[in-house]
């Protein structure tokens, strides 16, 4: 995009004249176009050359050959030319139309006719200049053409090039040099033809919205904002790649490969599982710590079993204790009186005595001096008030 615009800049398209509007004007007048001879811009640029009457004539030739059936724009502040350029924007919205054009002693001038919009601007001094656009020789300011002309309230300036000897294919540049750069720099071959110049300069402009949109910009951006986020975007890219190892212009998918290789590499396997390992594990230590519960229960319910804590007939009863708390366990084993061996007989139901009492509630009965009935009645009434 630099490499077209500094192009476009060397081929010396210019605004060098102004001239004053008036009220009356508004209406649609000749107006002075460019002056005879030899004149400079006001702001020091030039000088420019459109000769005596017959050289005039031939640019008011060489600019309807330009022009062909069409009328030459007057724009508002140059922005046909600015709405050239990929990145600088602008509306090519007409102020007004050359309808003629007449060579005179004094210089060129046009016919204008105004829009509605421009007419009523310039009667409110909304506007006050008109500045002509012209192609000239770069090396000798011989002017060529009218290009254009702008209602503008800063004439006289000197405006970025729009290919001139492409626009406008005149047999005036011996070498071409730079068309050729222009050229060059758009990427076409030598010889290539008006339309498939402004197609790659349109193509180019779009490409410059597109770029402001990725870099984070309106599509309105202009050149000077896009050309600020893009460094700032390509600067971090180098740093990311500078950092990764990688050359300074490596690609974008380079710099993400290389940083994702890093990050990888900087992980320590000493320090780290699988998740589907540390789950195993998991399962593996829950399964352990339940087998160890359980062999402890079973251990101190066989204990309590020969210190005659417990009846034999207890044993299932006292296995789901210990396996639920083994530490409230121990202690009612440790508060629990040795069993006596008629205890310990009478803990075995006989049968078809208290029917409704598992070898567990009666053995509990028997250590805890229970009524076996009495006992039997209270879980009936729990169970039906359930």
């Amino acid at each position: 995009m630099q490499t077209a615009l500094a192009a476009l800049i060397s081929a010396a398209l210019a605004s060098t004249h102004s001239t004053a509007l008036t009220a009356a004007d508004a209406d649609g007048t000749w107006l002075q176009l460019t002056p005879s001879g030899t004149f400079s811009g006001r702001n020091g640029q030039g000088p420019w050359v459109t000769g005596d009457k017959a050289s005039m004539e031939q640019i008011v030739a060489n600019t309807r050959q330009y022009a062909g059936s069409t009328d030459l724009a007057i724009d508002y502040d140059h922005q046909t030319v600015f709405g050239a350029i990929p990145g600088v924007g602008g509306t090519a919205k007409a102020a007004g139309w050359v309808k003629e054009l007449q060579a005179r002693d004094d210089g060129i001038w046009g016919r204008v006719e105004w829009t509605a919009a421009a007419a009523i601007a310039i009667k409110r001094k909304e506007y006050r200049y008109l500045s002509p656009v012209f192609f000239h020789e770069k090396t000798t300011g011989r002017v060529l053409a009218i290009r254009m002309a702008g209602l503008t309230n800063t004439p006289n300036l000197d405006l970025v090039a729009v290919a001139a000897s492409a626009l406008f294919p005149l047999n005036n540049n011996p070498t071409g040099d730079s068309m050729d750069k222009i050229l060059a720099a758009l990427g076409l071959a030598k010889g290539t033809t008006e339309d498939s110049i402004v197609a790659a300069i349109n193509t180019m402009q779009t490409s410059s919205k597109a770029i402001a949109i990725a870099a984070g910009l309106a599509e309105s951006a202009n050149q000077s904002e896009i050309l600020t986020a893009v460094n700032s975007i390509v600067a971090d890219r180098t740093k990311l790649a500078t950092a990764a190892g990688l050359a300074a212009d490596a690609k974008a998918d380079e710099i993400v490969t290389a940083v994702q290789s890093a990050i990888a590499g900087k992980v320590d396997p000493t320090k780290f599982v699988p998740i589907a390992m540390v789950t195993e594990l998991q399962g593996d230590l829950k399964k352990l710590r339940e087998d160890l519960t359980s062999d402890k229960a079973t251990e101190a319910v066989n204990s309590a079993i020969e210190a005659g804590k417990i009846a034999p007939a207890q044993k299932e009863w006292a296995l789901g204790y210990a396996k639920a708390d083994l530490k409230a366990f121990d202690t009612f084993v440790g508060n629990a009186p040795v069993l006596t061996t008629s205890q310990i007989r009478e803990g075995k139901r006989p049968a078809g005595e208290n029917a409704d009492l598992s070898d567990s509630d009666l053995a509990v009965c028997t250590a805890m001096g229970l009524d076996p009935k009495k006992f039997a009645e209270t879980l009936k009434l729990n169970k039906e008030t359930v």
